[in-house]
């Protein structure tokens, strides 16, 4: 998803605009969303700039992500490779409710990701785990263009 200082990854938002942010130390292990304050960026951080826009941040009940990359040429297998080497770490986490990647075979190298959390405060938790961190910071050399994210709420009756 993501911080902010070091990478400004392009994203191209679907329906939503995004706001940068990056949680300090003192949200890491937080149960509730993070502050304003906490939304600036820092060196440390690899999630591309705006990803995760503030009201997603601050939702208490579940959200979703639907998210298309699209590897480099030459790329596919190492960014297949990545993605699979975190998807157990990730359905670990608290507030981890679904975490599913596809690839496209009409597009070879293209994934297709489905995350679904149960609070904001839950994602700001996951895209600060140091294994997301690494992830993050090596999709600008395996990702040809913009990383799509929309993000969804669930449809009440």
């Amino acid at each position: 998803m993501w911080f902010f200082g070091v990478l400004n990854w392009p994203l191209r938002p679907l329906n939503h605009a995004y706001s940068g942010f990056s949680v300090d130390e003192s949200q890491k292990l937080s149960a509730s969303a993070p502050t304003k304050e906490a939304l600036m960026s820092t060196p440390e951080n690899t999630v591309p700039d705006g990803l995760v826009p503030a009201d997603v941040l601050a939702s208490t009940t579940p959200v979703a992500v639907y998210g298309f990359a699209r590897a480099k040429a030459g790329k596919e297998q190492e960014l297949a490779n990545l993605i699979r080497s975190i998807i157990p770490e990730v359905r670990a986490e608290q507030g981890y409710e679904q975490y599913s990647v596809h690839n496209a075979t009409q597009q070879p190298g293209a994934f297709a990701f489905y995350e679904r959390w149960s609070t904001g405060a839950d994602i700001a938790r996951h895209l600060q785990q140091p294994f997301m961190q690494i992830y993050f910071g090596a999709l600008p050399d395996l990702v040809e263009g913009d990383l799509e994210a929309e993000w969804l709420w669930p449809l009440s009756a």
